[in-house]
């Protein structure tokens, strides 16, 4: 409590002059010196199996120059808007914190592009430490022509205060009349529990349609469960089909549509509080995109 009380005697024009000058010395250090950080992509035993699209090696590789001046003239229009406001000092934390993670998640994927297909999402706290919704997926093709890729792809997903990572191998056949067809293995594991299974999949892509089907298979037995008193737990065995697409007359109205079945006494496919036996669901969603980087949507 002394340390909030000593806080709020400070005079304000010391918050702000201390806001301005880690701000601008935040910004020297992002243009002289870019992110370099190095990762082992792995991703979540929960995840869809979402493969990335196809993306050539030309398609990711980005212009050095371009990328900083851009990042100057951002970094600047920002931190004017923001020290206009006279921060306090929780907020100038919270600004420099949202910029060097966005400038981290830029610059790793920029890194990883140059190998494959990256999708980068890292979202920290005040400490600099992972939180809820932090992702990085990444594919690269192993063997890569016109009519046929071979890839792997590996990825590591931070949802529900537990920490997930796939990773597997696929082969999809490009066809000359626009579709594609493919085949993918994962083996999924949760690092923070040791759950481990293994995921068989299928697809079919076409212009406006996307088809895929996917199997999965416990390889981990019980262990003790950290939710519920006196309970085991273990992955469940089951499958889904998913199915998404859009009007080809009206391509900015879309739908998708997914049914998941799995198998056991006490399976939480709707959370640990409600436990059913070989639980399914459906879920269906629409979506509208009115103009790019804006998306409605409504689940069901």
């Amino acid at each position: 409590m002394s340390r909030y009380k000593t806080d709020n005697k400070q005079p304000r024009f010391r918050y702000s002059v201390l806001a301005r000058c880690v701000a601008w010395a935040n910004i020297s250090v992002q243009v002289l010196f870019p992110l370099a950080v190095t990762f082992t992509p792995v991703m979540a035993a929960r995840a869809q199996h979402a493969v990335q699209p196809r993306l050539s090696m030309e398609n990711t590789t980005v212009t050095a120059n371009n990328n900083v001046e851009k990042n100057v003239a951002s970094l600047a229009a920002n931190a004017g808007t923001f020290l206009s406001s006279q921060p306090d000092s929780d907020a100038t934390r919270n600004f420099i914190t949202g910029m060097a993670t966005a400038k981290a998640n830029q610059e790793i994927q920029e890194w990883l592009g140059k190998y494959g297909t990256a999708r980068v999402k890292l979202n920290v706290d005040k400490n600099f430490s992972l939180i809820e919704d932090s992702s990085l997926e990444m594919l690269y093709p192993i063997y890569d022509t016109p009519t046929n890729m071979l890839f792997t792809q590996g990825a590591i997903h931070r949802t529900d205060d537990r920490t997930q990572s796939n990773i597997g191998f696929g082969w999809r056949h490009f066809s000359e009349n626009d579709w594609m067809a493919g085949v993918n293995t994962f083996i999924d594991h949760d690092l923070s529990r040791s759950h481990t299974r293994i995921g068989v999949g299928a697809e079919y892509w076409r212009d406006y349609l996307k088809l895929s089907a996917n199997g999965y298979i416990r390889a981990s037995g019980w262990k003790k469960s950290p939710d519920v008193e006196d309970y085991q737990e273990r992955p469940a065995n089951g499958w889904d089909i998913r199915a998404e697409g859009y009007l080809p007359a009206w391509p900015q109205l879309g739908a998708s549509l997914m049914y998941e079945q799995y198998y056991g006494d006490e399976v939480g496919l709707f959370g640990k509080d409600k436990r059913q036996k070989d639980p399914h669901a459906i879920t269906a969603e629409v979506n509208y995109t009115p103009v790019p980087l804006l998306t409605l949507s409504a689940r069901a």
